[in-house]
């Protein structure tokens, strides 16, 4: 049963913390540089990510304290960037950890460090450094709703028809339901099911079609408030819970997550398409 602790009057947040997780190394772009550092119309990935804060913080006055968790190789280029374009709120660049999940312990670690600590009624982003659309009305309503709630996370509700595949269980081929996990076990080269000549080893069926109405793509900003997200860190890693979406740990903890509906331009850039789609959407306008 999903709880969660309101606490009345909720205390105000004093600033806002961001965890910038920025690992990814890029092998759905087909390049061999992290892309973080991709530009998209000369202005690379991790700088516009930094620039929406920016222009975040500006039009709030509001105090802003971000960590960025990135590859340790990397660690003296994301300084450069930060200072290149003027990011004077970027206080700690961390090595990331094997998986997102242990990326981001490491900056919920590295909170703990910095001048002025997040106290428990804080609000806390984490965003991913590749999702670099991301718009002033995206962030002040993720903001909105760390005031409100516990924890909560951007979504859009889902365009198209979703489909569950159905699993294999006679110890051959298991088919998931998340195309995510499917590109984690294969980074370079997710597997291929058109035009194969095994009909009944690699095409998987249909288990069942949800109701669309219901469905929602999660993104980021994934808020919390910093209590809720040590709290949540420390129990999931206890449970040996693990994920690769942060609000999962606080569901598979019984904590209720609030989506928060955003743009549809708030896309992470993880394939050609992607970047091509940024590039047109800041041609246009769109993506401002």
């Amino acid at each position: 049963m999903l709880t969660e602790k309101i606490h009345s009057p909720r205390p105000e947040p004093r600033d806002l913390y961001v965890i910038i997780p920025a690992a990814g190394i890029g092998s759905r772009m087909h390049m061999s540089d992290s892309k973080q550092f991709l530009e998209i119309c000369s202005i690379p990935v991790l700088a516009r990510t930094l620039l929406a804060f920016e222009d975040f913080r500006k039009r709030l006055d509001l105090p802003l304290h971000v960590v960025i968790v990135t590859g340790v190789e990397n660690i003296g280029r994301v300084r450069e960037l930060s200072d290149k374009y003027g990011i004077s709120f970027v206080e700690a660049i961390v090595p990331g950890g094997a998986t997102r999940q242990d990326s981001v312990a490491a900056g919920v670690e590295a909170l703990q460090s910095l001048p002025r600590a997040p106290e428990a009624s804080d609000i806390i982003f984490i965003h991913d450094g590749a999702r670099c659309m991301v718009d002033f009305a995206t962030l002040q309503a993720c903001y909105s709703g760390g005031k409100a709630y516990d924890v909560c996370v951007a979504a859009t509700p889902c365009k198209n028809t979703i489909k569950f595949a159905a699993q294999k269980d006679e110890g051959t081929v298991h088919f998931e339901e998340e195309q995510d996990l499917l590109e984690a076990q294969n980074p370079v080269e997710t597997q291929n099911f058109v035009g194969s000549d095994s009909l009944e080893e690699e095409h998987p069926l249909v288990q069942e079609t949800p109701d669309r109405s219901r469905l929602y793509e999660v993104q980021t900003p994934q808020v919390f408030k910093y209590s809720v997200l040590v709290d949540v860190a420390a129990r999931a890693k206890e449970a040996g819970i693990t994920a690769t979406d942060d609000t999962a740990l606080a569901e598979a903890l019984g904590i209720a997550v609030h989506l928060i509906p955003c743009s549809y331009s708030n896309i992470k850039i993880t394939t050609p398409e992607d970047a091509a789609l940024a590039e047109f959407m800041l041609q246009r306008g769109s993506g401002k």
